[in-house]
């Protein structure tokens, strides 16, 4: 992907389109954003020097949930603090992404640059709690196929795409010089004892009932000096999902820490014994993402020169790090 040619075709679009846009056309700049944790979707931002908007844009295969949030874009904005939707793009402004969406710029930082980012996640744990409960979003959502129990929603979220990677992975195994092929079956070995495990596991064989965003990480989640927040980025939305997936995003960064027990109590209080069991499994398979999932970032950034050594060297960063902390914890 040429980033530099990619930047003219947003901005010469945007500048045909700038008065739906809110911005004087004569001076609207684009720029790429860089995006660490894969190159699926393609962001920019827009301005004019003065008024910011976010612009994100898929390709085909993604398209239907990046609609899913633009029929639910007001709902969200209004009840969970999401960016306010300015505009649909239905045509295709770079080859292969022909849909996408225009937002209002959030001007708050990332929850993982904050010092002490407790108040913002009491916060963000009460929204989950409506979230996940929701009537209101299940009935726009009936177009998204259903997972019948806790367990096919693990094993989509997670299994699915773990072997995705591999696929990914195993195709340019001569790119990762510091993966070797036993690693790569003990990969294979580990994803089918996760579907093992949530397979045999009671707590994950109830209903999937549960109304997710399914990506809530800490740069999902933007606040303010006064802990304001917002939740971005809602484009894995699913009607039918498990509860315990946005817990155990939201709380990973905190799993280790010295105040894991008071999160650890809050959760159970919230949500139950036996969210809080899937909880821990789901810790589990976080882990294992982050092994596994940036090696197929470093082999995607060969695409993109212009950010492949930054990406790159942040992909093997992680996957040496959480590779090392999940053998000392589960194998």
């Amino acid at each position: 992907m040429n980033l530099q040619l990619a930047e003219n075709q947003v901005k010469e679009w945007a500048e045909a389109n700038s008065y739906s846009l809110g911005l004087i056309r004569s001076k609207i700049e684009a720029k790429y954003i860089w995006n660490p944790g894969g190159f699926v979707n393609q962001s920019f931002r827009l301005s004019d020097g003065e008024t910011i908007r976010h612009l994100k844009l898929v390709q085909e295969r993604n398209a239907p949930r990046l609609k899913q949030w633009a029929l639910l874009s007001n709902y969200l904005t209004n009840n969970y603090n999401a960016p306010r939707l300015i505009r649909e793009v239905s045509q295709e402004i770079i080859t292969g992404y022909c849909y996408g969406l225009v937002f209002e710029f959030i001007k708050g930082k990332p929850l993982s640059s904050f010092s002490n980012p407790a108040p913002v996640i009491e916060k963000v744990l009460h929204a989950l709690s409506r979230l996940h409960k929701d009537k209101n979003i299940k009935t726009v959502m009936t177009s998204v196929p259903t997972k019948p129990t806790y367990s096919d929603a693990f094993i989509e979220e997670y299994i699915n795409r773990f072997e995705e990677d591999l696929q990914v992975i195993r195709a340019e195994k001569h790119l990762l010089y510091f993966v070797t092929e036993d690693t790569l079956n003990w990969f294979e070995s580990e994803i089918e004892e996760l579907r093992k495990i949530v397979k045999e596991t009671p707590s994950f064989q109830k209903k999937a009932t549960d109304v997710v965003h399914n990506d809530l990480n800490w740069e999902n989640v933007l606040a303010n000096d006064n802990f304001d927040f917002w939740i971005i980025d809602w484009d894995s939305l699913a009607g039918e999902g498990d509860a315990a997936m946005d817990y155990s995003v939201l709380l990973w960064p905190l799993y280790h820490s010295e105040d894991w027990a008071h999160w650890k109590n809050r959760l159970i209080a919230s949500a139950g014994e036996e969210v809080f069991e899937r909880v821990a499994i789901y810790f589990r398979a976080k882990l294992l993402d982050d092994v596994i999932d940036v090696l197929a970032d470093y082999v995607d950034a060969e695409n993109v020169p212009e950010v492949k050594e930054m990406t790159q060297k942040r992909a093997k960063e992680i996957h040496l790090r959480a590779y090392s902390e999940y053998v000392s914890l589960y194998k």
